[in-house]
């Protein structure tokens, strides 16, 4: 049997596309690439291929998701936790969960993004 990624492709359901995206890449230094699919507005992340990937996303087809749940938390990278929590609570995010080292498998916080999602950051061991 084949080992897979436990995660192909996460998304992150907002409710105003346009300050998710200002938001997001504000606080992580991404650019996204945007495309729109009938009713759905989608933010990529960049990853590289062959790797999980994932994407902001809105649309009348996600209006039953609702933004701000919690009900799972996905871990974003960050060179350092305590920059991107200072450049998040600039931006109106607010920190969950401060820093905290994870025995010798790195560093996590949490924070809630402009839609209200709980959001993790992951950062190994210097």
């Amino acid at each position: 049997m084949q080992v897979r990624r436990p995660i192909e492709w996460f998304e992150i359901v907002v409710r105003d596309f346009d300050r998710a995206v200002k938001f997001y890449e504000a606080a992580f230094n991404v650019q996204f690439n945007i495309e729109q699919m009938n009713d759905m507005s989608m933010a990529i992340f960049p990853y590289p291929e062959g790797q999980t990937g994932g994407a902001l996303v809105a649309g009348e087809c996600y209006k039953s998701c609702q933004s701000g749940s919690g009900s799972i938390v996905i871990y974003l990278p960050a060179d350092s936790i305590k920059t991107t929590l200072a450049k998040i609570e600039q931006l109106g995010g607010k920190t969950v969960m401060p820093c905290m080292e994870i025995g010798g498998n790195g560093y996590i916080a949490l924070f809630t993004d402009s839609e209200e999602n709980t959001i993790g950051l992951w950062s190994p061991v210097p």
